[in-house]
C-alpha cells in the first residue's frame, strides 16, 4: 500500500506518515500520486483565452466624420454650393470601447429622414465581418456655412421674387433648413408664405406662378380618343401647371373641372 497523506483545514499544515517497513514500491507509489497530483493541477488551471482587440470611441468618430462629410460633398456637387465649410460635432456612446475590432470596413447607415446633412443627424454605426457583428448609434451635430438666398425686402405671400428682391448672403446653418444657393433657381418663382427683410428664403415656400388666374379667359381643350376640339371659358379658379381647376364655357355657361396645361389653357375630355 503507499503512504497515506493527511491534509488539516484548519492549520493548513500537510502530514505525511510513513509505515514503519519502508519499501521502495511505497517510495514510487508516493511520486507517481505527486506527478498525478501536479497533472491534475495542470489540467484544471484556467485557460486564458486570446485577448483580442477593442474598438475605441474615436475609431467610430473618425469613421461618422469621413462618411458624413462624403455625404455633404455629394450633396454640393448635385446642388451647386459655392465655398462651404463644415463643422462636426460627433457623439458617441462610451460602450464603444467594448466593442470587438471590426475586420471590416464600417458601415454607416442614415437613421433620419432628412433631406440635407446638416442640423442634427442620427447614423447608426454596423460591423459584418462575420465573427464580431455588432451596430452601435450615434449622433452628428453639422453646421454650414456658405452663401445663401435671403430677402432684401419684405415678401408678402403670393409675391413674385426678383433681382432685387433677393441676394446671397453667407450664413451659418446649424439646423435642417431647404436653403437656395443659386438665386437663378428662384427668380421668376414666388412665394406662398410671406418672408420678413434678411430672412434665408426657405425653397419649401418656393412655387412657380400660377398659369391660370382667377377671371381670366382661357382656351378649353376637350380630347377624346384621337378627336379634339377647343372652345373658351372663364376660369373660376387659380391653378398651376398639373392642377385641376373650375372654368365655365361661354357658350354653354356649363361649369366643368378642367387640368391646367399651360398658359391660360386647361384639358378636359368629352
Amino acid at each position: 500500500m503507499c503512504a497515506n497523506f493527511f491534509y488539516k483545514t484548519k492549520t493548513m499544515t500537510y502530514i505525511f506518515i510513513r509505515k514503519g517497513n519502508f519499501r521502495f514500491t511505497e517510495a514510487m507509489c508516493g511520486v507517481r500520486k505527486w506527478l498525478g497530483s501536479a497533472f491534475l493541477l495542470l489540467i484544471t488551471l484556467p485557460i486564458h483565452a486570446e485577448i483580442q482587440p477593442k474598438m475605441t470611441p474615436q475609431d467610430v468618430e473618425v469613421a461618422v466624420q469621413q462618411s458624413v462629410l462624403a455625404e455633404i460633398k455629394r450633396t454640393a456637387q448635385r446642388q451647386n454650393w459655392q465655398h462651404y465649410q463644415a463643422n462636426l460635432v460627433i457623439f458617441v456612446p462610451e460602450s464603444a470601447k467594448h466593442l470587438a475590432q471590426c475586420q471590416a470596413p464600417l458601415i454607416i447607415a442614415s437613421r433620419d429622414n432628412q433631406a440635407l446633412p446638416m442640423g442634427n443627424l442620427k447614423r447608426s454605426v454596423q460591423c459584418q465581418d462575420g465573427d464580431n457583428d455588432w451596430r452601435i448609434n450615434t449622433s452628428v451635430k453639422v453646421a454650414l456655412s456658405l452663401p445663401v438666398a435671403v430677402a432684401s425686402q419684405t415678401l408678402n405671400r403670393d409675391a413674385q421674387i426678383t433681382a432685387t428682391s433677393v441676394r446671397l448672403e453667407t450664413r451659418t446653418l446649424n439646423r435642417a433648413v431647404h436653403f437656395v444657393a443659386d438665386l437663378s433657381q428662384i427668380i421668376g418663382q414666388q412665394v406662398s408664405r410671406r418672408m420678413r427683410t434678411g430672412q434665408v428664403v426657405d425653397a419649401s415656400f418656393i412655387t412657380l406662378p400660377p398659369l391660370v388666374e382667377k377671371g381670366n379667359e382661357v382656351v378649353i381643350i376637350a380630347a377624346k380618343g384621337t378627336f379634339q376640339a377647343s372652345t373658351k371659358g372663364i376660369a373660376l379658379e387659380t391653378g398651376g401647371a398639373g392642377e385641376q381647376i373650375k372654368v365655365q364655357n361661354s357658350r354653354s355657361k356649363k361649369v366643368i373641372h378642367a387640368v391646367v396645361t399651360g398658359l391660360n389653357q386647361v384639358a378636359t375630355q368629352f
